[in-house]
């Protein structure tokens, strides 16, 4: 027997896998009549651990297109997210597709989400700041759909990402901060998984630590509103708080901002400064008045539409990422 047919894998073997007929498998894969989801799990499931793909769905059988590039969020409560969701629409609109956009919020389901999204035999996958696990990376190798990390940093010569230089920034807020005088300093992060955030801080800490700053009241939250409030009353609960808090994202601001204000009484700027990252919207209204790191959203949709032109025009194109400059934005909270 040839090679190539001992390593094919046909519905009948995902069928045998799962213990369902072949026509089930026909009917999960092709999205025609009802298929129970406990039986669609398993069909899946077992496509994935035989690496099956079905014929309709390959790029090798060079189907036709289908002018969809999905878009994959973890975070879309963060307005940062639902803006830059629209700067995608109005880029994929611009190309000629139309946008397919999957949300959850567990990261623990990545893999299953882009496993399912590549059903739709879609064009290109843009992932929104969350790195590929060896798994999905083998699996986009071989169906040769084009990747684009968005917000992410990550390096291989087969998929593309783009990314604020988070390190760079962080340094530009505590370079900021203490040609400002303040003289004791926090972090609120995102969640510890999340690579950004990691770098924000590398990059406010190495900075202070040049400044003679060694010390920095630490708290974690996970990037929402309540759990920077909460970050900030355990910074306070701990004796360390200080004079001035780098946050990690807007959104955190925004709530350790209001715990100051309303639960301790604390004056802003004149008894606490803080420092956000994304610079929303609500970040100038006058309730906040956010001193922000503003993202280039607009360069880094440019960069990921020129990336998907050149894949779709079948010119070669290594990967790799690109770092982007953020800039400050002076406004009234430090």
């Amino acid at each position: 027997m040839s090679q190539c047919v001992k390593n094919s894998i046909t519905s009948k073997d995902v069928a045998r896998l799962a213990g369902v007929s072949q026509a089930t498998v026909s009917r999960v894969f092709s999205r025609r009549g009802y298929v129970r989801e406990g039986t669609v799990q398993k069909v899946l499931e077992a496509a994935r651990e035989l690496g099956y793909q079905p014929p309709a769905a390959s790029k090798e059988l060079g189907h036709q297109n289908t002018n969809l590039i999905a878009v994959v969020s973890l975070n879309f409560s963060n307005p940062f997210y639902q803006t830059l969701l629209v700067r995608l629409s109005e880029m994929v609109s611009s190309m000629g597709k139309q946008l397919l956009f999957v949300e959850s919020p567990y990261e623990q389901d990545l893999d299953d989400i882009l496993y399912k999204v590549l059903q739709y035999n879609v064009d290109a996958v843009i992932v929104l700041s969350a790195a590929l696990s060896p798994r999905m990376s083998d699996k986009f190798l071989r169906v040769k759909v084009p990747l684009v990390l968005f917000n992410c940093q990550y390096d291989s010569r087969y998929f593309f990402s783009v990314c604020s230089d988070n390190v760079d920034a962080g340094s530009m807020v505590a370079d900021y901060l203490v040609a400002k005088g303040y003289d004791s300093f926090g972090f609120i992060s995102g969640k510890p998984s999340r690579q950004t955030s990691v770098f924000r801080h590398k990059g406010f800490a190495d900075t202070l630590a040049r400044h003679g700053f060694d010390k920095i009241a630490f708290a974690s939250g996970d990037y929402s509103y309540n759990s920077g409030a909460k970050a900030l009353m355990q910074m306070y609960r701990q004796g360390k708080l200080p004079r001035a808090i780098f946050c990690a994202n807007d959104l955190m601001a925004f709530g350790a901002m209001d715990a100051a204000r309303y639960k301790l009484g604390l004056r802003i700027p004149q008894d606490i400064a803080f420092v956000g990252f994304d610079s929303l919207e609500q970040a100038q209204w006058s309730s906040y008045q956010l001193t922000s790191v503003a993202q280039p959203v607009n360069e880094m949709v440019a960069y990921t539409q020129n990336y998907l032109q050149r894949k779709f025009a079948g010119q070669e194109t290594s990967g790799g990422y690109v770092l982007l400059k953020t800039k400050m934005i002076e406004r009234s909270s430090a």
